[in-house]
């Protein structure tokens, strides 16, 4: 059976790191040349563009609880 694994924002983050390091770009730029179709489709840059897309999703979430605690210290 699957067992979901939980990441922190900043496991996230150096994970996006990793793959950065070892294909010599921004994720930012893997991420645009991905979405056009010039990179394909193999396991490593699927998961690579997931966690990217991980991380878009739950960067508002974080500085929003970030926020909160900000404000109830």
């Amino acid at each position: 059976m699957f067992k979901p694994n939980r990441l922190s924002f900043g496991e996230l983050s150096d994970r996006l790191k990793t793959y950065e390091q070892q294909y010599g770009y921004s994720t930012i730029e893997f991420y645009r040349r991905f979405q056009n179709g010039e990179l394909g489709d193999n396991d490593d840059l699927m998961m690579w563009a997931g966690l990217y897309h991980l991380y878009l999703t739950s960067l508002p979430i974080r500085q929003l609880m970030q926020k909160s605690a900000l404000v109830s210290a």
